[in-house]
């Protein structure tokens, strides 16, 4: 989506809460919004889901937290450009924007599974022996930084 149609789509967002996704071919990590989109936070981990069935159980949960939109990490290269696996997050996002009839939108999520090491280790974890945790926490890091993106939006239209 081209930034300035992304921009004004983001300005249609009705306060509610939004679901961030970190797609993987194994593990799928969700966040989650507080309904003022405000501040994002882990919600949990998908193992082994992929396809239909991963897209079947992001409803259940877009259903359960009365979800308004949702926000999947987009792996760039770090020049920019969509990487192969990026590829596979696009027609991820079609087969849910399809499914789910929401607004969906791409972010970039370079550097978030880095910084999700990081947290962890700062914890005294293991990122290997705590990966479940690892792709909420970079969930939690794109969605976070989505909203913050949305909030300065948000005060710009005002002004």
């Amino acid at each position: 989506m081209d930034p300035t149609m992304q921009i004004e789509s983001m300005k249609k967002i009705p306060l509610g809460r939004i679901l961030g996704i970190d797609y993987g071919r194994r593990r799928t990590g969700i966040a989650m919004s507080d309904p003022s989109q405000i501040l994002a936070t882990t919600l949990k981990t998908i193992q082994g889901l992929s396809g239909p069935s991963l897209v079947s159980e992001i409803r259940g949960i877009l259903e359960e937290h009365q979800i308004v939109s949702i926000v999947v990490g987009m792996p760039y290269n770090l020049n920019g450009t969509i990487s192969k696996r990026g590829e596979e997050v696009v027609a991820f996002i079609d087969d849910l924007a399809n499914e789910c009839k929401l607004p969906v939108f791409s972010w970039d999520e370079r550097w978030t599974t880095v910084s999700a090491h990081k947290t962890l280790r700062e914890l005294g974890k293991s990122p290997s022996k705590s990966r479940h945790r690892v792709d909420q926490i970079a969930a939690a890091f794109m969605l976070q930084s989505f909203l913050d993106r949305l909030g300065r939006v948000r005060r710009n239209a005002i002004s």
